[in-house]
């Protein structure tokens, strides 16, 4: 494991630190989860099979619809995922390096990887792309704007995806098997009873609905301290603004995940960070974006081990959620130091620290 006074590499040395490789031709099984009410014999289920002819950059795809007809669903009612226990933890750990086997990237042989996104994507805004002087703008993009959006699923790019809630979409990231890291404060706090939050789903991938690597939900998720879900962060919220979520299936298998490490205040200042998530100006939260050569300056007057990091890259409601990570020399994949975690008119803060690794190591120790 790299010691913490040594950085990630810059964007434009990614390529060397991880290789392009090209995808092997293989075919495995994709998941995807559905919900519907219905009475107390379960429904009838049947599926068919329909291709659909599709040509893509000249290549002639196989594609194909899967129709899934249920009888036996009430209509008209509406369903959801099952709510989430959580588990608030106080205590830390105290050496982290013996647990550095939780905290590594995980590149699946059957994806192909490349070092930045390659399938680019046109941006549709919803926003102008400049502002009016005095006309007053809900924006903390930073002229210009450095986000693209991006379709690639090969790795690591395929670890991210999208996050949902009773709140609305947001961002996160795969950081084990089935381990998503996410935003505290995207998570609904308001469950039924007999739950601690409400229910959570994750599609890695996605992009204009589509879900390549299947979805799936979460079924509990670790926290230090539980956001008061009031829109904004206040009191100490900055400082502790991740989860940890374990999901019902083991969908990292197929799409990879991050490794993390615990951001230091020696790192201020290196303009050496990526950051991805799903914005709402460009195309209503339906597209990854990513950036990267962002500066990051962990706050003065808060300790390594949970703290609000600063920073000017360029985000909008939707990218919460989304990691802040970097490339290090001599491993197979990116760390996820932070999470995004709220914006004003003048910077923009993610939230990281000790306490967002500990919580990986629980989640992946006690919830392979």
């Amino acid at each position: 494991m790299a010691t913490d006074n040594i950085g990630p590499v810059a964007a434009e040395r990614v390529a060397r630190v991880m290789k392009a490789r090209e995808a092997p031709d293989k075919f495995a099984r994709v998941t995807r989860s559905m919900f519907v009410s219905g009475g107390p014999d379960a429904p009838l289920v049947t599926t068919r099979v329909v291709p659909v002819e599709r040509v893509v950059d000249g290549v002639r795809r196989h594609d194909y619809e899967i129709r899934v007809d249920i009888d036996g669903a009430r209509l008209g009612a509406r369903s959801a995922p099952p709510p989430m226990k959580a588990r608030v933890v106080t205590d830390r750990i105290a050496d982290v390096t013996a647990h550095e086997r939780l905290l590594s990237a995980f590149v699946p042989e059957h994806l192909s990887v490349q070092p930045r996104p390659l399938l680019k994507a046109k941006p549709r805004f919803r926003m102008p792309a400049r502002l009016r002087p005095g006309v007053k703008y809900e924006t903390t993009v930073f002229d210009p704007d450095g986000r693209s959006e991006f379709r690639d699923t090969s790795y690591p790019w395929s670890a991210f995806g999208r996050c949902e809630t009773n709140l609305g979409p947001f961002s996160g990231v795969m950081v084990g098997p089935r381990h998503l890291l996410t935003c505290n404060h995207g998570i609904d706090w308001t469950p039924p009873p007999g739950f601690d939050a409400d229910w959570l789903t994750f599609t890695p991938g996605y992009f204009d609905g589509d879900a390549p690597f299947g979805s799936t939900y979460a079924t509990l998720t670790y926290v230090v301290k539980k956001n008061n879900n009031n829109g904004v962060s206040d009191g100490d919220e900055g400082q502790f603004d991740y989860a940890v979520c374990v999901l019902n299936d083991r969908i990292g298998e197929s799409t990879g995940w991050l490794g993390a490490r615990r951001y230091t205040d020696g790192w201020d200042g290196s303009a050496v960070w990526w950051h991805i998530g799903y914005p709402g100006d460009l195309s209503s939260f339906e597209r990854p974006t990513w950036q990267s050569g962002i500066a990051l300056d962990g706050h003065d007057s808060q300790d390594d081990t949970h703290q609000e990091i600063l920073h000017k890259g360029d985000v909008k409601p939707g990218q919460s959620g989304g990691a802040v990570f970097g490339f290090w020399d001599g491993d197979v994949g990116p760390r996820a130091v932070a999470v995004q975690s709220w914006q004003n008119d003048d910077t923009n803060g993610a939230s990281g620290g000790g306490d967002l690794v500990d919580l990986i190591i629980r989640a992946r120790n006690e919830n392979p």
